[in-house]
This record gives C-alpha cells, sequence and structure tokens, in this order.
C-alpha cells in the first residue's frame, strides 16, 4: 500500500510540475529471441487535458495485443491505417467506462512483436541513412514514436514516463530522463528510468554496450560502446563536457540530468533527448567530433527541450546548423567558406519546381529540402546577427529557450522572442524569409569614381534579376582604398528591383565588393562559385555517359542504375548512354563522364586553369591516381559554362562499388582522389572561383591598382 500511495503522490506532483498532458508509467519486458515486448502501462491524464476532451482515443502499432486489467475500462476499435512516415499499420481505439465518462486513469496491457527491417533503398541513400520505424532483435532495440509502441493519445502533445524494464543479462537499456535502478535480478537485467519533464515521443533502445562514464557535479555524461574502447569514450566525453559549457554559456543551464553517446547497431546520427545514437563507422570517424557531435548534443537546447511544433514549421534545424556546425567553422575562422558552401547547395538543389516556404519545412528527405530547412534557415539565423549583432542575438535566443522550454513553439514565438529584446517589429522579416518562397539573386552595373571637393564619389548601381518579387535586404558592402590596410565597410539598404547608389571617401576607391563574406541570403551566380559536385547531384535534369570498351563496364553500370534510382527518389531525372551511342559531350544538359577509357575522358580533363592553381603536391597526385587510383571532378562544361561537367574513373572494380554512395556525400567538393579498394580518400578540394561579377577593380587610366588589405573574419559567435 506504501508503494502504491506513493507512486500515486508521485504521478501528482509529475503532472503538476511541468505543463503536459499525460504521465506513463511503464513496465516493460523485452524478450530479444523472439522479438517481443510485454507492457503494462498506467496512464495519468491531466485535469486541463480532460476539459479539453469530448472522448478518449489513441492510437498503438497493429501488431500489439491490447488488453485492460481495470474491468470497468472498455477499449473498442475505431479504425487501422498506415502511418504517414512509417511502413507499420495502426490501430486506432476508443477508450470509456461503463458510466461513459472519461476516465483520469487507466490501465493498459500490450504486447507483440516488433520487427520492421532496417530500410536502406534509393530514398534511404538519397537521405543518406537508412531508416526503421522500430525494431527488436539481437542485433539491438530501437523504439521511438514511430514505432507506435506507447498508446498516443488524440490531441494529447506532452507526456512524462517512468519506464522499468526487464530484460536479459548482458543487455542494457537507454532511454531519457534520469536512471534510477540499475541491478541484475537472477538471469534479468532490471534498469529504470524516470523522466519527470514531460516529452513528445519516448524512445527506448537496447544494446550490449560497455558503459563509461564521468560527471561534472551536475550532469552525468555517458558513452554506450558495442565493443570495449576506453580510448574512444574518454575523447567523447571530454568533449562532451566541453562542448555543453560552451552551450550552457551561448544559451542557459542544460536542461538535463544526463548526455550519453550511444553507438547504434546502424548507421544512424540521431539526436534524442538527454543522448544520441550514432552509428558504428559514424561515431569512429574522426571529424565526427567537430562537425556533428555537437550538432546533435546542441539538439537538447533546439527541438529536444525546446519542441518543435510541426504545424508552424520545424524551425530547429536551421539554429542548430548555425550554433553547432557554423560555429564550429566561424571559430577556425571559416565562416564565409561555410555560407558560401550553404548558399551554393540552395543555388546547385533549389530551383522551380521544389522550391519551398521555410515554414513548410518539416524533415530532410532530399537534397533541395535540405538546403531549404536547414541551409536557408541557418541563412535566416546568420541575418538576424548581421543586423543586430551578438549580444542581441544569443540574447533573444537565451529568452527563447527559457521561456519554451519543455513546450512546442514556432517561428512566431522566436518572432516575439526578438521583438522583444530589439523592440522592432520583425513582421515583415519574418514574412519575408519564413512564409515566402525564394531567393535574391544580385547584379552590380554600372561603377564609376568621379572626384570633387576634395572627396571621391563613389557610385554603382545593384539590381535584383530574381524572377520572384523583391526583396527587403541589408547588403554589406565592402571597400577597398588606394594605401589602406583595411577594407572599409558599409550597409546598404534595398527593397527595389534597382537602385542606384554614392558613397563618398577622402581616398581613392580601388575595388568594390558585394557581400564578399556572404552574409544574407541569396542565390549565387555561377561565376561566383567554384564548380562542385553539388552542381552535378543537383541538376533536375542530367546525363550520365558509360565506357563502351571498359575492363569495369559492370561496375559503372551498377553505379549509374544506382545514382538513376536516388535521382528518381528526389524527383529528378538521369539519363544512361554509352559514349558509342553520341557524338559529343551535350551543350544543354548536366553530364557526367565515367570511365579512364571512355571516348570522352580527354574532353573532360581538368582545364589548365584550374590545374595551375593546384599545389606541386595535388598535381603529382592527380597523375599518379589517373594511374593507379580513382579521380573525380567537376569542372564547368566547356561548350556551355552554364552548366556542369562530371568526370569519375577508376582503376579498381571494388573502388567503384565503394565510390558509388561515398560521392553523395563529398558533394562541396571541386576534386577527389582515392586509392586501394575501400577506396581511401587522399585527395580533395575545391577549384577557385575565377572571377566573381558582384566583385570589381576599378580602373584608373585603364590600370587597375592593386590592393594589399584583406577582409577581416568576423569573430565568432563564441570562443
Amino acid at each position: 500500500m506504501k508503494t502504491l500511495l506513493t507512486t500515486l503522490l508521485l504521478s501528482l506532483i509529475i503532472l503538476n510540475l511541468f505543463s503536459q498532458d499525460l504521465n506513463h508509467e511503464l513496465d516493460i519486458k523485452i524478450d530479444i529471441e523472439n522479438s517481443y515486448i510485454h507492457v503494462e502501462d498506467k496512464i495519468s491524464f491531466s485535469e486541463d487535458y480532460l476539459l479539453t476532451q469530448d472522448k478518449l482515443t489513441f492510437t498503438l502499432q497493429k501488431g500489439l495485443e491490447l488488453s485492460s486489467p481495470d474491468k470497468k475500462v472498455k477499449t473498442e476499435v475505431i479504425k487501422e491505417y498506415n502511418s504517414d512516415d512509417s511502413a507499420i499499420s495502426i490501430t486506432e481505439y476508443k477508450v470509456y467506462l461503463r458510466n461513459n465518462n472519461i476516465p483520469k486513469e487507466i490501465r493498459l496491457v500490450y504486447e507483440g512483436e516488433i520487427s520492421d527491417d532496417i530500410e536502406a533503398g534509393a530514398a534511404e541513400y538519397a537521405r543518406g541513412f537508412s531508416e526503421t520505424s522500430g525494431t527488436i532483435s539481437e542485433k539491438g532495440i530501437y523504439l521511438a514514436g514511430s514505432s507506435f509502441w506507447i498508446p498516443g493519445f488524440n490531441e494529447a502533445e506532452l507526456a512524462s514516463f517512468n519506464m522499468n524494464v526487464e530484460i536479459d543479462s548482458g543487455w542494457t537499456i537507454l532511454s531519457q530522463g534520469t536512471r534510477t535502478i540499475d541491478r541484475m535480478n537472477k538471469d534479468k537485467h532490471i534498469i529504470s528510468y524516470e523522466s519527470p519533464e514531460p516529452m513528445d515521443e519516448i524512445y527506448l533502445v537496447g544494446g550490449k554496450w560497455t558503459e563509461y562514464s564521468q560527471s561534472n557535479g551536475r550532469v552525468l555524461f555517458q558513452a554506450f560502446l558495442r565493443s570495449p574502447d576506453g580510448k574512444l569514450a574518454m575523447k567523447y566525453l571530454g568533449a562532451t563536457q566541453g562542448y555543453l559549457a560552451m552551450y550552457e554559456k551561448m544559451i542557459g543551464p542544460y536542461p538535463f540530468t544526463k548526455f550519453a553517446l550511444v553507438e547504434n547497431f546502424w548507421e544512424t546520427g540521431y539526436g534524442m533527448p538527454s543522448f544520441t545514437l550514432l552509428g558504428p563507422k559514424v561515431i569512429r570517424f574522426p571529424w565526427i567530433l567537430h562537425s556533428s557531435y555537437p550538432h546533435e548534443l546542441l539538439h537538447n537546447y533546439w527541438g529536444n527541450s525546446v519542441y518543435v511544433d510541426y504545424e508552424t514549421g520545424n524551425w530547429c534545424e536551421g539554429i542548430t546548423v548555425y550554433m553547432a556546425d557554423h560555429l564550429l567553422k566561424e571559430q577556425l575562422g571559416q565562416g564565409a567558406e561555410y555560407r558560401q558552401a550553404t548558399l551554393q547547395k540552395y543555388t546547385d538543389y533549389v530551383n522551380p519546381q521544389n522550391d519551398f516556404p521555410v515554414s513548410e519545412f518539416l524533415s530532410r528527405n532530399n537534397s533541395a529540402e535540405e538546403a531549404i530547412g536547414y541551409g536557408k534557415a541557418m541563412m535566416i539565423n546568420n541575418m538576424l546577427r548581421y543586423y543586430y549583432g551578438d549580444k542581441t542575438f544569443l540574447k533573444a535566443y537565451s529568452k527563447f529557450y527559457n521561456d519554451y522550454k519543455f513546450k512546442k513553439a514556432g517561428f512566431n514565438d522566436i518572432k516575439h522572442c526578438f521583438e522583444e529584446i530589439t523592440g522592432d517589429d520583425l513582421s515583415s522579416f519574418f514574412n519575408q524569409w519564413i512564409e515566402k518562397a525564394g531567393a535574391p539573386s544580385l547584379s552590380l552595373s554600372n561603377v564609376e569614381v568621379t572626384t570633387g571637393d576634395e572627396a571621391y564619389e563613389l557610385t554603382f548601381r545593384l539590381s535584383q534579376i530574381q524572377k520572384e518579387e523583391t526583396f527587403e535586404l541589408k547588403i554589406p558592402v565592402y571597400i577597398y582604398l588606394e594605401g589602406s590596410e583595411t577594407v572599409k565597410t558599409v550597409s546598404i539598404n534595398m527593397n527595389n528591383r534597382e537602385k542606384d547608389y554614392s558613397l563618398k571617401f577622402r581616398e581613392k576607391p580601388v575595388r568594390l565588393e558585394i557581400d564578399p563574406t556572404f552574409q544574407i541570403f541569396r542565390r549565387l551566380d555561377r561565376n561566383e562559385v567554384p564548380t562542385t559536385l553539388t552542381q552535378l547531384f543537383g541538376a533536375s535534369d542530367a546525363l550520365l555517359i558509360l565506357p563502351s570498351e571498359s575492363p569495369y563496364i559492370n561496375e559503372y553500370k551498377a553505379m549509374a542504375e544506382i545514382w538513376k534510382a536516388t535521382q528518381e527518389a528526389q524527383d529528378k531525372n538521369l539519363k544512361i548512354v554509352k559514349d558509342s551511342e553520341i557524338g559529343a559531350i551535350p551543350a544543354d544538359i548536366t553530364t557526367w563522364v565515367l570511365g579512364f577509357e571512355n571516348i570522352f575522358a580527354e574532353a573532360s580533363q581538368i582545364p589548365e586553369k584550374y590545374f595551375n592553381k593546384l599545389s606541386n603536391e595535388e598535381q603529382a597526385s592527380a597523375t599518379k591516381l589517373k594511374k593507379e587510383g580513382s579521380l573525380v571532378y567537376a569542372i564547368q562544361n566547356p561548350e556551355n559554362q552554364e552548366l556542369s561537367l562530371g568526370f569519375m574513373a577508376s582503376n579498381n572494380s571494388e573502388a567503384i562499388a565503394g565510390l558509388t554512395m561515398k560521392l553523395l556525400h563529398y558533394g562541396k567538393y571541386s576534386y577527389l582522389g582515392f586509392e586501394g579498394k575501400e577506396p581511401v580518400n587522399i585527395l580533395k578540394g575545391i577549384f577557385p572561383a575565377l572571377g566573381s561579377p558582384l566583385n570589381y577593380a576599378i580602373p584608373y587610366d585603364g590600370i587597375i591598382i592593386p590592393v594589399s588589405a584583406k577582409i577581416t573574419a568576423r569573430k565568432a559567435l563564441t570562443e
């Protein structure tokens, strides 16, 4: 009786501690051998939630057999259907009591097999990872909201829970919240988790792990590895503490009692509340510690404690990219390059047929969606920071975090926080960038300098040349002055199709650059960026030319068919032909040439103007790989510089198979070299952009005055 009263008291405390709809008390038994789960679930509803309901319904995976130990509670099947975002079937039930009242608390028992296969088809390749809606197997356990393994009640948004799990010895379970019990009972492992914080979905993952941990006195840092590796674990645990200290300084106190690195049993990059689930290969890439890992850690602020209101769009990926991926590059002095690559992805992958407003982004399923939901949203945050400065930007997001922690929020809530901090009405800004599709494209013209009154007057015209309506912009302009070692910067406002500007200086202006550090969101001019693989993979229509005579023709064919499938999964077209079937590289379509033996291989080689830009070591490496390894590069089509030409060839049949999927993850590069069967990347780089139309060197009497001043990189958002 004492235990029951304590549990009821805790449930009441939990339901009143945070704003939430219900609480689950879960008693779970898992049978690994039979992929079987048995759950006893006591569900308590908040008074506020019950007041909004005239009936009580919930969903559950169809394969789970349902009953209730409470004879007063009855359930009735309403309908069965397939989930939109997973391959499983779902049953919707109605709950009622004998007196037809909605119960404040119900007990349900459900059990059955859960074993959805991990898929890796064309659509999954296009996204860059495989997926499952949920599975229990000898390899591991993965149960999430998409598994429908816990009843999901009508209009209920957030739920707290306590979870007690019994599983075979040797296995460990992980979930959100704090682990309160971890003990053995004969041949069973008993693990309990408590999550008083309301969650938008409940996870249960399991595996045979070796556990490592450290603590800073307030937060427990854990690593769960499938194979013992203390050195790797310590790297992650140390990095976690460093990143967490940085984010607490930027945003506010970390919202959970733990953060765990968990090695998954297939390749993933998932971020859950208080833990991240990374694949066995991913977790061992040395660069993950400084890219994807801090990204997933930051999701504990954005998306996993301040939840996304998906009815108004997914805002969390843009700010997470900005405060993680972009910030780390900015700390290395590479922020401008990162923003340039982001804008290039949008330019290469997004077109009028697949463009949409940021407010309609929910999740990444292809490169175009990533370019909008991650890239454009990231640049919108960069513009807010550029307009208002670092302190105001961080203050607004700190307010957003504190106001909406463990609540659902949308872009409009971010807008209100910025308005309260800045005192400005940001309706126009958010409507333009969040609610509308498209991007501005800029053109520079009519640059002139006149002298008078001991001053130089620089005049120029900026035009918005996109087909969409004009955008309201605040554009950074950089002016190089003769003899000066610093670059003059000004911001100009523009909301017209075209506008003339005038600036006066005491020194002679010798060079003008429009947004050279890529501070504003816009489409890039073809000559403003280097040719990279994104332009090839991003093309709506492309041609791939196979070599008719090659010892590796079967491998090239297999590569071509997989690429064709990944493109079609993104509503793109890739036509495959042999070199013997056409007379020349076409000038009207993006083209791939495969194989050193291809008739068009010689015509597809790196132009001298680019090859000469490579270092002596890179040139020697490329020459060697042409004979012994694998080479990949992207250049402008010599017949039409508005289109791209890609070349890929190898001297190893197994390397071709390896490159088939690897190259999809090297899109930002212009040239790549690989050696061996795996193959291993040993050469990569980006060809320089040889002439931006938004940069103008001002001639005086036909002479261009050289400049030595360099643009100083903006200080990182935090160190």
